[in-house]
């Protein structure tokens, strides 16, 4: 078997890792379900309204990617920043992912489903029976907030939905297509990594070699395969060829439908920022109301990086009283991309 790296966490697994959920203690009040077209598990969603308040807005919570072995429940990271969330008084919604049901994880049924789009295709069905059923007190306004993979999706979210409030994406604006970014996260990986430089010089024909291919044009190559076979069952980074090639397939955004406030978070160090400063710059031609906190020295753990989170919320909860401030000053660590 060859050896596979996760997109994200750099996690080197020689083979199948069996999955073990943690075991979280969800209350059965915030759970909720709807079916799923022609399957038998169905769609789980955790939803709480705010405490004492008449009329608010509700906030998607989007997580990132999930790798081979990494399988769990949305409830972990929802519960990292309820109290976060909690200050701001809006109702708090995350959505569990195909195949995961709080502690309940099966593993094939994920892989088998698991692409950005159909995350979108989950979100979008929820918002729907929200609109159909609104909860009491709903104002009808939506906030979304998205880290890493989770970012592109709150993007999509944005601009689908005419009833945003305000969106902030963290790690996760790219202007590049997936294709690039990929292999230059490969690309910066490498660079900074003895053990992927290592593994990356094994002969292909071992069977403990690296799947990810040593030049651009085998790359380029391996990019058109997975297009043509996007099966679940086999991989390459740590994630399946049903996966890339749904997100080599995305189309370019449409900065212009980008109407409401729009925080985007991003460190000097990760592998996208030049990717990132692409979409800032587009998106702020095309007109979109984009605030940019581009992170000197910081890569793509932001959990590392909790003073960016609390001045994240804070330019969050300006929005929803109605003053937004022209810049942050952490230092010089942290600003508005200059024009």
């Amino acid at each position: 078997m060859k050896l596979g790296f996760k997109i994200l966490f750099l996690f080197l697994s020689f083979g199948v890792v069996s999955v073990q959920a943690d075991e979280y203690n969800i209350p059965p009040s915030i759970r909720f379900t709807l079916p799923r077209d022609g399957a038998t598990s169905p769609l789980v969603y955790y939803f709480s309204p705010p405490d004492a308040v008449e009329c608010y807005p509700i906030l998607f919570l989007c997580e990132g990617s999930s790798s081979k072995g990494s399988l769990k429940s949305v409830f972990w990271f929802r519960e990292y920043f309820s109290e976060r969330v909690q200050q701001l008084h809006v109702g708090y919604l995350t959505v569990e992912q195909w195949g995961v049901d709080g502690n309940e994880v099966d593993e094939k049924e994920f892989w088998d489903h698991y692409t950005r789009s159909q995350r979108l295709n989950d979100h979008l069905t929820v918002i729907r029976h929200l609109e159909e059923s609104p909860p009491e007190g709903w104002n009808g306004k939506l906030i979304f907030i998205g880290v890493s993979e989770g970012g592109p999706l709150v993007t999509d979210l944005s601009i689908l939905c005419p009833n945003t409030l305000a969106t902030v994406n963290w790690v996760g604006a790219g202007d590049w297509s997936w294709a690039d970014e990929l292999w230059q996260f490969f690309e910066h990986w490498k660079q900074e990594s003895f053990w992927i430089r290592l593994y990356d010089s094994v002969p292909r024909w071992l069977p403990f070699s690296s799947d990810i291919p040593q030049t651009r044009q085998e790359y380029d190559e391996l990019v058109q395969q997975i297009i043509q076979n996007p099966t679940p069952n086999q991989w390459m980074g740590g994630m399946t060829y049903l996966y890339h090639a749904d997100a080599f397939q995305r189309l370019p955004h449409d900065y212009g439908n980008i109407r409401a406030p729009f925080l985007i978070v991003e460190g000097t160090e990760d592998s996208t920022i030049d990717s990132c400063d692409q979409f800032v710059q587009k998106a702020r031609e095309a007109g979109a109301p984009i605030t940019y906190f581009r992170i000197e020295g910081m890569d793509h753990w932001l959990r590392k990086r909790p003073d960016v989170i609390d001045r994240s919320f804070e330019w969050l909860e300006a929005q929803l009283i109605g003053a937004v401030p022209d810049s942050v000053d952490n230092g010089g660590k942290i600003g508005e991309m200059a024009q």
